[in-house]
């Protein structure tokens, strides 16, 4: 929400709940201040201006300002220094009259003895009291606690609005983890990765839903790029599950080109360009795939706006060494203006990766397409590849539990110009999950995996809602799917009218999906799951 720091502001008067008098507390805030003379306020509760009774979070004259109304807690140089350049994380604990400011997770300030008796009124949202000392500027969420947070849960509550609005917890001198409601980290401190931390996840305790994200340092606020900053964005492309998390992070090398040489990467690599710069990934939860793209606007690269130029260089085994472990080079799938994306792209646990920005000739295949599609009991699988040199043949692997796996046959590469499709087929398979990846060996004896790909034979769509009627505005239902497949997710009104619509990605197997509806009044409506060939239809009741 922006405030004009005129006469925005908004105000309550109904409040439950909150710390009085000298209770512990907790208060955090993401805002920006476009103005910092004088004071302005983000939040404020108590009886001003009795000393003493209020709490307040803001500014006053550039400082980071936690008062109580003539009891001041303030340390200048934060809402006028660098910390403001994009907005801020401001996090404050009382804690038996003691006073502990928080940036980013990090300790700022702390004061002792503060003599307080905030009083149970009205409380106000971008004023001191609805008529003075407005905020100017976006405040985008405020979170009260009746308590001192120990710090493990000040860092979740932290760890889920850095999530939300792309900040880096900590520093590369004092790095913090990230830590889902119950504890999972899923982002490991990291000194030498610490810089424009960001990615995607889902946390259900918390109401966390993240399906894309970047970093406030790199992006404008609309999903664009600043020059040269190399923005990334991640997305999901698929439904999120609770706690799943992928996380990305860089060493702030330079955004600038070196040619690969021998001995810093595999021989299929050297002589190809790259960024200095690498990106560290965190994945938890076993995300499978990834739509990643990169904004080169401001950036001069040596691969111009030739498309198979650009690949990303993955060390899969995550220590940073590319010439050791198994190396991917997916190949950029589309490119809008001066953004590149790398489509439905594998970014294991611990996975490094940097940016390839001119690529000689002997850089591998590069699959296009993986898909498994199945009819009754027989599974075709189809592929597509570009750029074959020197390719020997395409081994196809399955599986019946994911983990261990056994190969079905091979196909001979082709090694032709242009595009090259593939296809192979199972026939007469049992009921049960099947799992399939098509294994790419070269003539030097080099090989690369595809994603995993699965289908569930002898088994039909099931679609369950997990609560009807409902109360709120959010759906949550799982669909038990035979097939990896696409689905449009749509509600319709009594009359007909579709109020939402909602494009999936599922799995084979049971997909958990949370959909976040529009405003809707009291009455019945109709959820329907258009899949491959079957349209589901479901009534629901919103009270």
């Amino acid at each position: 929400m922006l405030f004009d720091g005129l006469s925005n502001f908004y105000s309550n008067g109904t409040m439950t709940g909150f710390p009085t008098g000298a209770g512990d507390r907790t208060m955090l805030v993401v805002a920006k201040a476009n103005a910092t003379l004088n004071f302005s306020w983000i939040f404020v509760y108590g009886h001003a201006p009795n000393p003493g009774t209020t709490s307040q979070i803001g500014n006053h004259n550039g400082s980071f300002a936690t008062d109580f109304y003539a009891v001041d807690f303030e340390t200048p140089g934060y809402w006028d220094g660098t910390v403001n350049g994009k907005g801020a994380l401001a996090s404050f604990t009382l804690s038996s009259s003691n006073g502990e400011q928080f940036n980013s997770g990090l300790s700022y300030a702390t004061k002792p003895g503060l003599s307080i008796n905030t009083t149970p009124v009205t409380a106000f949202v971008g004023s001191v009291d609805g008529t003075n000392e407005y905020w100017s500027g976006p405040i985008a969420e405020i979170l009260l606690f009746n308590g001192a947070l120990s710090t493990a849960d000040r860092n979740k509550v932290e760890s889920y609005l850095a999530l939300k609005y792309g900040f880096s917890l900590g520093s590369t001198v004092t790095p913090l983890n990230y830590t889902a409601s119950d504890g999972t980290v899923f982002w490991t401190a990291s000194a030498g990765f610490q810089n424009n931390v960001f990615g995607i996840g889902r946390d259900d305790a918390s109401g966390l839903l993240q399906n894309a994200s970047n970093s406030i340092n790199l992006g404008s606020g609309n999903g664009a790029g600043q020059t040269g900053l190399g923005n990334l964005v991640v997305r999901s492309t698929g439904a999120l599950t609770d706690k799943q998390f992928v996380m990305i992070g860089d060493d702030a090398n330079a955004l600038s080109e070196a040619t690969i040489t021998s001995g810093t990467a595999p021989a299929v690599a050297v002589g190809s360009t790259r960024l200095l710069r690498n990106w560290k990934v965190q994945n938890t939860g076993a995300v499978a795939n990834v739509d990643l793209s990169i904004d080169t606007v401001g950036l001069t690269l040596a691969g111009g706006s030739t498309l198979s130029n650009f690949r990303l260089m993955i060390d899969q085994d995550g220590d940073g060494d590319y010439t050791t472990g198994t190396i991917t080079y997916p190949v950029a799938s589309s490119a809008s203006g001066t953004v590149l994306t790398f489509s439905g792209i594998t970014l294991s646990n611990n996975a490094v990766f940097t940016l390839i920005t001119q690529t000689n000739a002997a850089l591998p295949a590069t699959l296009q397409s993986f898909e498994v599609g199945l009819q009754k009991n027989k599974a075709t699988l189809t592929w597509k590849t570009s750029n074959e040199i020197n390719v020997d043949y395409y081994s196809i692997d399955y599986s019946l539990n994911g983990t261990s796996w056994s190969t079905a046959g091979t196909v001979a590469a082709r090694n032709g110009a242009g595009v090259n499709t593939y296809s192979f087929s199972q026939d007469n398979l049992p009921v049960g999950m099947r799992y399939y990846r098509i294994k790419r060996v070269d003539k030097d004896g080099l090989f690369q995996y595809t994603a995993v790909k699965s289908v569930r034979v002898g088994g039909s769509t099931v679609f369950v809602l997990k609560a009807n009627p409902i109360i709120k505005n959010r759906l949550e239902y799982n669909i038990d799917a035979a097939q990896s497949q696409n689905a449009t997710v749509r509600v319709v009104s009594s009359n007909g009218v579709v109020l939402f619509q909602q494009k999936l990605a599922l799995t084979a197997g049971s997909n958990t999906v949370s959909t976040a509806l529009p405003q809707m009044g009291a009455g019945t409506y109709l959820l329907q799951v258009q899949l491959n060939g079957e349209l589901i239809n479901k009534k629901f009741v919103r009270l």
